[in-house]
């Protein structure tokens, strides 16, 4: 399930997800990211990770090549999670994306937001 946070504003995209990621978050989270890049030429991604059980293999392959296709227009993205696994998928996100990724745990929530708002990648 994806969820929309009230922190979106502007190029920000603040988003929850929970569950297993489906063909439906997908799809959702590709208009979202669409959306912010039309409107601003580049997207912060805020990415929190709750209760999250990973993406289904279908959708884990498009989610890839989505962010690959469309690496240069994520400009930061804060990947905020609570295992150790989310840390590493973190780490490869930050492989696929020209901008900027950086993992936080929950307890650090504050400070992911305020990482994305800084002016430096």
């Amino acid at each position: 399930m994806v969820t929309v946070l009230s922190e979106t504003q502007g190029d920000l995209l603040a988003l929850r997800v929970s569950g297993k990621f489906t063909n439906g978050d997908f799809d959702q989270y590709r208009e979202l990211v669409r959306e912010r890049v039309k409107a601003y030429g580049k997207v912060r991604l805020y990415f929190e990770m709750i209760a999250f059980n990973g993406w289904r293999a279908e959708s884990f392959l498009e989610t890839g090549m989505f962010d690959l296709i469309h690496r240069r227009e994520f400009q930061k993205v804060a990947m905020v999670g609570e295992k150790e696994w989310q840390r590493w998928a973190a780490l490869a996100a930050d492989v696929v994306k020209a901008g900027k990724v950086q993992y936080f745990p929950l307890s650090e929530r504050w400070q992911a937001m305020q990482w994305l708002q800084t002016l430096q990648p």
